[in-house]
This record gives structure tokens, C-alpha cells and sequence, in this order.
């Protein structure tokens, strides 16, 4: 699950960065540049269900009890991560 020389906490740290860094991209796409760094509490709320997110796939993976269907589900997470974001502009507030 994780590269040898990686353990859980340095995947957490990985994971979390990662998160971050797409929302911050994600907002600002659909929002306007810096709207991430304007709303701090919005780029937490989107950390937090990205953590949700990949908590319910390693649930879902390890319940299924095939030791590659986590690996599967986690692909699919870090691909769903990387996608584009939509470039639908919103209303700022």
C-alpha cells in the first residue's frame, strides 16, 4: 500500500499536501485566482471530504476482503484527485 521506504504518517502528510494543493487549484479555477487563500474555512471543508472521500474507499476496499481491490480503489481516488477541475464560474460572494 505504501512505497518501503514510506509509512503511514508520511502517506497522511503526503495525502493531506496533496489535498491541499487541489483545492487550492480547484477553487481558484472555479472562483477566481486566490479564492482558496481568501476562504481558508472552504479549503479545509474541501480538505476534510477529500479525507472522507479516501477513508470511504479504504473501507470499501477492505471490506471486500481481495487484497487488490484496495490497490484498485486507491488508484481510482488518486484519479479522481488529479482530474481537471470544471472551469464553472460561480457566484463570489
Amino acid at each position: 500500500m505504501f512505497p518501503e521506504e514510506q509509512g503511514p504518517s508520511e502517506a497522511a502528510i503526503e495525502f493531506a499536501n496533496e489535498f491541499a494543493d487541489a483545492g487550492v487549484v480547484k477553487l481558484d479555477a472555479l472562483f477566481g485566482a486566490g479564492y482558496a487563500r481568501e476562504n481558508p474555512q472552504l479549503l479545509a471543508a474541501y480538505m476534510a471530504a477529500c479525507a472522507t472521500n479516501l477513508n470511504s474507499f479504504m473501507v470499501a476496499a477492505t471490506s471486500i476482503g481481495d487484497g487488490g481491490a484496495f490497490e484498485e480503489a486507491l488508484m481510482a481516488f488518486e484519479e479522481q484527485m488529479s482530474a481537471e477541475p470544471h472551469n464553472k464560474k460561480g457566484k463570489r460572494r
